[in-house]
């Protein structure tokens, strides 16, 4: 009787490791071995809860963009609003080459000097030829992306963007360096999320979830507080909502 236990045993555990190695071939297929691998590490090599993991780590994502999204629309609007009501150009500031947005604004660097604006033009303006003629202005401040806005106050536009007028749009007193450094966090967070990256177990503390998360609700808050109360109210920071009714599979740092 044991020896027929035992063979079952045997049998049982050979069928299991063919249908693992079988799960496994169609998951790096579908993946690669390469990013699959942290997904298996973390669970010291069982698929099944590797593909599990990858799972949830797909619906923080999708959480974390809902969030990120909301602020997203609250800084461009913001933003816009700022530069618009500051701007008496011909154009509207983002199609007018005079404006502080476009206009070439130099800056020496090891290269040689350097127009800080270029890539504003180059943004602006493949965003501008891909809508309709006869676009809208707000079409075209829909269709800039988040690295857009967010760049629009680096340290190499302090003077000509920032001090002119963009620090307006948050609360009195905020630091623009010390800003900066919470929206850089937050959009390489939504590029990660965007191209389907791992967001446990950050190696820097900047693409941490949780801080992302906090400093998105918080920022998103100070641009607009009574549309932030009116989706979050009073509740505890959102991602520990979906933690509690989405647990990882396994133990991971956010």
């Amino acid at each position: 009787m044991s020896d027929e236990r035992n063979n079952y045993q045997t049998m049982k555990c050979a069928a299991q490791g063919r249908r693992d190695a079988t799960t496994r071939l169609w998951a790096e297929k579908w993946l690669s071995a390469e990013r699959l691998f942290p997904y298996l590490e973390e669970c010291n090599g069982d698929i099944d809860k590797a593909l599990e993991l990858y799972e949830w780590n797909a619906s923080l994502g999708q959480f974390l963009m809902r969030d990120i999204s909301h602020f997203e629309v609250a800084l461009r609007n913001a933003y816009n609003d700022i530069m618009e009501s500051r701007w008496d150009g011909e154009e509207h500031w983002l199609l007018d080459d005079a404006s502080p947005a476009r206009r070439p604004v130099l800056r020496k660097s090891a290269s040689g000097m350097l127009d800080s604006n270029r890539i504003n033009r180059k943004t602006i303006d493949a965003a501008a030829s891909s809508l309709p003629s006869g676009f809208t202005t707000g079409s075209l401040v829909a269709g800039l992306t988040l690295g857009f806005w967010v760049h629009l106050a680096d340290r190499s536009r302090e003077a000509v963007i920032w001090r002119s007028g963009l620090y307006l749009a948050w609360p009195k007193g905020t630091k623009r360096a010390e800003l900066q450094e919470k929206l850089y966090g937050i959009l390489r967070v939504r590029n990660r999320v965007a191209h389907n990256e791992r967001l446990f177990d950050p190696k820097r503390d900047e693409l941490s979830p949780r801080k992302v998360d906090a400093d998105a609700v918080s920022l998103f808050g100070q641009l607009c507080p009574e549309a932030a109360d009116f989706l979050y109210g009073d509740h505890d920071l959102p991602l520990d909502a979906f933690l509690a009714d989405y647990p990882a599979p396994v133990k991971v740092e956010l």
